[in-house]
C-alpha cells in the first residue's frame, strides 16, 4: 500500500509540474486556430479592392501642348482641357465594398507643387423645348464605385481643366518636364490610397474599346 501511495504522489507531482506547460500549448494551439478562423470571417465581410492597368490620356502629354505652351502661352490660357482615365477595378474579397472615383493629382516635381483635380460627377446636356427655348439635363454620375464580393470593373473617368490658376499656368509654362501624375482615393474602409500613373497617353489615344 505504502509502494501504491508513493506513486500515486509521484504521479501527481509530475502532471502538476507539466500542467503549465500543457495548457501553455493547448492555449497557443486554440489561438493560433482562432487567428486562422477570423481571417477567413475576415475575407467573407471585408472588401479587399484592388485597382490595376492604370492609364492617363492627357492633352498635356501631347506634343502641341508643350509647343504652345512655351512658345504662344497667352493663346492657350483660357482653353479647357480634357484627361481620360482608364482602370480596372477588382474586389478579391466576398464583402461589398466601394472606392471613390479618384481625384487626379499633378504634381511638379521641379518644386514640389501639386494641384488635385476631381473627376466629372454630373453630365450636363441641353434639350430644345421649342423654337427657341432648351432646358438644361443634369445626370448625376455619382461619386463612388461600388463592387459586390468579387466583382470586376473596367472604368473610365474624365477629368476637365479650365481657368488655370496662376501658380499651376506658371508651373506648366516652366515645369512641365518635370510633370508627374497620380490617382487618390478613399475605400470604404477609410484608407487613403495614392497610386503613380505610369502609362501616359496623348487625351485622344485613349479609349475604351
Amino acid at each position: 500500500m505504502t509502494q501504491v501511495m508513493q506513486f500515486l504522489k509521484e504521479a501527481v507531482k509530475v502532471i502538476n509540474e507539466n500542467a503549465t506547460i500543457i495548457l501553455v500549448i493547448i492555449t497557443g494551439v486554440y489561438s493560433y486556430f482562432t487567428y486562422k478562423m477570423a481571417k477567413i470571417m475576415a475575407k467573407q465581410v471585408i472588401s479587399d479592392i484592388q485597382i490595376s492597368n492604370v492609364i492617363l490620356g492627357s492633352n498635356f502629354a501631347e506634343n502641341w501642348f508643350k509647343e504652345k505652351i512655351k512658345k504662344e502661352p497667352e493663346l492657350i490660357k483660357n482653353f479647357s482641357f480634357r484627361s481620360v482615365l482608364l482602370f480596372d477595378v477588382r474586389n478579391k474579397s466576398s464583402g461589398n465594398g466601394s472606392i471613390d472615383k479618384p481625384t487626379l493629382v499633378l504634381k511638379f516635381l521641379a518644386n514640389n507643387v501639386e494641384y488635385e483635380v476631381s473627376p466629372t460627377t454630373k453630365d450636363i446636356e441641353w434639350e430644345n423645348t421649342g423654337a427657341n427655348t432648351s432646358k438644361q439635363i443634369i445626370t448625376d454620375l455619382g461619386g463612388t464605385i461600388f463592387l459586390r464580393g468579387g466583382d470586376y470593373l473596367k472604368i473610365e473617368l474624365e477629368y476637365s481643366l479650365y481657368d488655370f490658376e496662376e501658380s499651376m499656368f506658371k508651373n506648366l509654362k516652366e515645369n512641365i518636364t518635370s510633370l508627374e501624375y497620380y490617382i487618390k482615393f478613399n475605400d470604404n474602409l477609410g484608407k487613403c490610397h495614392l497610386i503613380k500613373i505610369i502609362d501616359i497617353r496623348g487625351e485622344g489615344e485613349v479609349y475604351r474599346k
